[in-house]
C-alpha cells in the first residue's frame, strides 16, 4: 500500500542513503535509531522492495534503492516548493518575515539590522527569535524562519550559508582562580580543571569539531554538563564549580567574579563565530534586502576583538 508513504520515511530514507549507517543517519535526524529503524522498515514493507543491504558496518543501497533515491529527494524539493508557494500565495498586509539568530553567542556578535529592515518594509512584521543553531537550521527548512544567524560548524546541508564573522574561544574562569593571573593559557594549563562541556544534541557539528581538535592535541580534561543558558554558566564559573570555552564576544556579558583570558594558539587555534543562513529558493524581497543589510554591516561586531580583555592583568604577571 505505497499510499501510506508519508514525507518523513522519505527523508528518513535520503538520510541513511547519504551516511549508509543508522547511527549517523539518526544523529543528523535528531531521533533514536529504533524509530529510523522501523520507519525504513515499513518504508521497504510499503514498497515491496528492500532498498538497503545490512553489513557488519552499516548498510548500502540496493538496485531498487539506488533508483529510488534521486525521486526520493525530487519529492522532498517539491514539497519544500509547495510550502514556500502556499506562504508566498497567503502574503499580505500583516506578513511577516521571522529573522533567528543562536543563543549559544551574545547579541553584540550579530550585525543590527532589524530596525532599517523595518523602516524598508513598514507592512511587514519583523520577528526575531532566538534559539540553539541546529534548531534554526531545522525552522528553517521547515519553511516557518526566513533566514537565521548560526554558529559556525553546524550542520546546514541544503542552505546557503554565508560566514560572516570567525572570532577566537576564550577561556572563563574564576577570578580567583590562580590561574586567572596569567595573561595567556594553554591547554596544557588546563588539563587538570574541570571543563564545561555542552551536550551534542545542541549542536552535533559544532561539537563533533571541538572533540576532533581536543583529540589532535591530546586535550583530555575532567568535565561536567554545560548548562544551556550562558548567564547561568558565567554564574556557575563564578561559584568556582569550573572552566569554559567559550566565543570571544561572551566577553561582553559582564559577570563579576569571571575572568577571560585568551588562549595560546595551537595546531591552528580553536574558534567560533557567525554565519547567515537562508533556503536559497525563498524570493522574499524582505529577504533580499536583509542580505543587503547584513552584507553593508559586515565586519567586527561592537566589542568583539577588542585589545584589551576584561580583567585581564597588567602585563608582566
Amino acid at each position: 500500500m505505497t499510499d501510506s508513504i508519508d514525507l518523513r520515511q522519505f527523508r528518513y530514507f535520503v538520510a541513511l542513503s547519504e551516511t549508509l549507517n543508522f547511527g549517523r543517519a539518526a544523529a543528523r535526524l535528531f531521533i533514536c535509531q529504533p524509530p529510523l529503524s522501523r520507519q525504513i522498515r515499513q518504508l521497504e514493507d510499503d514498497l515491496g522492495v528492500a532498498l538497503f543491504e545490512r553489513t557488519r558496518t552499516g548498510v548500502v543501497l540496493t538496485a531498487a534503492g539506488a533508483a529510488f533515491l534521486p525521486e526520493a529527494r525530487r519529492t522532498l524539493a517539491q514539497a519544500q516548493k509547495a510550502i514556500a508557494s502556499a506562504k508566498s500565495a497567503g502574503a499580505s498586509a500583516a506578513r511577516q518575515f521571522v529573522i533567528g539568530y543562536t543563543t549559544v553567542l551574545d547579541r553584540s556578535a550579530f550585525p543590527d539590522v532589524v530596525a532599517a529592515l523595518q523602516g524598508d518594509f513598514p507592512d511587514c512584521r519583523i520577528v526575531v527569535k532566538g534559539k540553539h543553531s541546529v534548531s534554526l537550521v531545522r525552522d528553517i527548512k521547515n519553511g516557518v524562519m526566513d533566514a537565521a544567524f548560526i554558529g559556525l560548524h553546524t550542520d546546514a546541508r541544503g542552505l546557503v550559508q554565508q560566514t560572516l564573522i570567525e572570532e577566537p574561544m576564550l577561556a572563563a574562569l574564576p577570578a580567583r582562580h590562580p590561574l586567572a593571573r596569567k595573561r595567556q593559557l594553554g591547554f596544557d594549563d588546563l588539563a587538570s580543571e574541570t571543563i564545561f562541556d555542552f551536550e551534542r544534541r545542541l549542536n552535533p557539528g559544532f561539537h563533533d569539531y571541538c572533540q576532533a581538535f581536543f583529540q589532535r592535541i591530546g586535550f583530555t580534561p575532567a568535565t561536567l554538563p554545560e548548562p544551556a543558558d550562558h548567564h547561568i554558566l558565567l554564574g556557575m564559573i563564578a561559584e568556582g564549580q569550573g572552566i569554559a570555552l567559550i566565543p570571544a564576544s561572551l566577553q561582553n556579558v559582564k559577570r563579576q567574579g569571571v575572568a577571560f583570558r585568551r588562549l595560546k594558539p595551537r595546531e591552528g587555534g580553536l574558534t567560533a563565530g557567525v554565519a547567515v543562513t537562508y533556503a536559497d529558493d525563498n524570493a522574499s524581497p524582505v529577504l533580499r534586502a536583509f542580505l543587503e543589510r547584513v552584507r553593508l554591516t559586515r565586519g567586527r561586531p561592537p566589542g568583539a576583538g577588542d585589545t584589551a580583555v576584561p580583567g585581564e592583568p597588567p602585563p608582566g604577571r
